[in-house]
């Protein structure tokens, strides 16, 4: 598989990439060959004259790093898909290259960029000491613009290139860079400066093979992790945000079409003025759902959250803080009712963080929105044993992970109708959802849940149905 392969699969606002190169035209080369006249005694036959082609000139740095064609491509093909990570390959001793990349894992943990890439380095330069290695490379996305600034590219407008650091067994370290540039959501790449036109089209015409693993040396990442005083487990986290969560709000296709973050953005910045009117309110605050805004001199966010009255008597053993908001956002984990293990994203962690950290035992406001909701049918579960008609269960989802995400099968007990916005636009159902059934206790885990009816595949909930999908469960502690 090659690069044009790459770009075959990629989404329509992907639509058309470039590669641009330019080529670079070599003044002409003449011999002039001196007349000499010399008067001669007889006439010497004429021979054809031999035509001399000049030694192509070699470049050192190309035929070097061409050995790392296929980490180049792949690292175009990785913005084509969105992803911007840093990777790295090295020549083992026998002259065979192989790739090197950290995971993100299960811990939802990765590495910033300039730390990838100083642990790469760092790796790498101890290996080719050792002499366990010949030679690597390492692959970034930079503000290089044809100019020595290397340095890796973390905001929007400092994307600029790919930036290739190499260091070679008897070689100085070196870097170069594959400057690209954004127009109407086409990405173009410039091609290598120091490279003539037929070693650039070398490098964007390589070849990738299908089904080859080109990173067989992978390092999982681990979370940070500590156990306070107080007992509970506080890891950290930096992948996590909470698009799915207004996905969920505002319905999975008007969220990709419609500019909701723009509204939600202006909400944000109004809410830092006083309003004497209260007219903000009413874009904040609806009959079953309020927008929660967080306003912090290192963080402003807005949140929301479903209304309810639901209490759980909850402890608290585990805490994933999301470092990417500045530690202001957070899941909480633990039993609730000493018996079953519930975690929500804690709606209210930002004012109430030391309470979370320091005393376990709480009585929480549980409620949950809803991602994709169906009928359920089916009365078998997968090896073919019987459920009961009152079966109800969550799971938590493999798709999203330690994000309080759970696939359930749960009694629509009651519901209702209800709106967001101030125009009314955004519309879905409160429901009641019973998701443990508890002969004794007819709410003992039955939460109210919101659900946009883009989101439903049928038309009207009904009391007593019996309904599939995934949730987010949200909590804060009860006043």
């Amino acid at each position: 598989m090659g690069i044009f392969d790459f770009f075959k699969k990629k989404n329509n606002n992907q639509e058309n990439v470039n590669t641009l190169v330019q080529e670079m035209e070599m003044p002409e080369e003449r011999i002039v060959a001196q007349e000499v006249a010399e008067e001669v005694e007889e006439t010497i036959p004429e021979i054809p004259s031999l035509q001399v082609e000049e030694p192509k000139t070699v470049n050192k740095e190309f035929e070097k790093i061409k050995i790392y064609n296929d980490y180049i491509v792949y690292s175009i093909a990785l913005q084509l898909r969105g992803e911007y990570t840093p990777i790295s390959a090295f020549e083992k001793e026998n002259g065979e290259i192989e790739g090197f990349a950290y995971m993100v894992t299960e811990d939802a943990y990765a590495l910033a960029p300039q730390q990838a890439i100083a642990q790469m380095e760092e790796k790498f330069e101890n290996e080719l000491q050792e002499g366990k290695i010949k030679s690597y490379m390492i692959l970034y996305h930079s503000q290089f613009d044809n100019n020595d600034n290397h340095n890796p590219a973390t905001k929007e407008d400092e994307f600029k290139a790919i930036s290739l650091s190499y260091h070679f067994e008897g070689s100085d370290k070196a870097k170069t860079g594959l400057p690209y540039i954004f127009e109407n959501q086409n990405v173009t790449y410039k091609g290598f400066a120091a490279f003539s036109h037929e070693e650039n089209n070398e490098i964007m015409n390589h070849q990738l093979v299908d089904g080859k693993d080109y990173f067989p040396n992978t390092e999982g990442i681990a979370a940070p992790e500590i156990t306070n005083e107080a007992g509970i487990i506080i890891r950290k986290s930096n992948v996590h945000n909470l698009v799915n969560t207004w996905s969920g709000v505002f319905g999975h296709e008007n969220f990709q079409t419609k500019d909701y973050g723009q509204y939600l953005t202006t909400v944000l910045m109004q809410s830092t003025v006083t309003d004497t009117s209260g007219e903000d309110k009413s874009k904040t605050e609806f009959e079953d759902v309020r927008f929660k805004t967080i306003v912090t001199d290192e963080l402003s966010t807005i949140i929301p959250e479903v209304k309810t009255d639901y209490v759980l008597d909850f402890e608290t053993r585990s805490i994933r803080e999301w470092e990417n908001a500045l530690n202001l956002q957070a899941i909480v984990a633990g039993p609730a009712r000493e018996t079953f293990g519930v975690w929500f994203f804690a709606t209210d962690y930002a004012e109430n963080r030391n309470t979370y950290m320091t005393q376990p035992h709480l009585r929480v406001n549980i409620s949950g929105i809803v991602f994709i909701l169906d009928v359920h049918t089916n009365t078998d579960l997968p090896d073919g044993t019987k459920m009961s008609e009152d079966f109800t269960t969550y799971a938590p989802s493999q798709d999203l992970p330690n994000y309080a995400c759970f696939d359930f099968i749960a009694q629509v007990v009651d519901y209702k109708e209800t709106e967001l916005l101030e125009d009314g636009s955004v519309k879905g159902y409160i429901l009641k959802l019973k998701l443990i059934t508890n002969e004794e206790n007819e709410d003992f885990f039955t939460i109210d849940a919101f659900v946009n009816k883009e989101n439903m595949r049928f038309e009207t909930p009904a009391k007593g149905m019996k309904v599939t999908g995934a949730l987010q469960l949200q909590g804060k502690i009860a006043e």
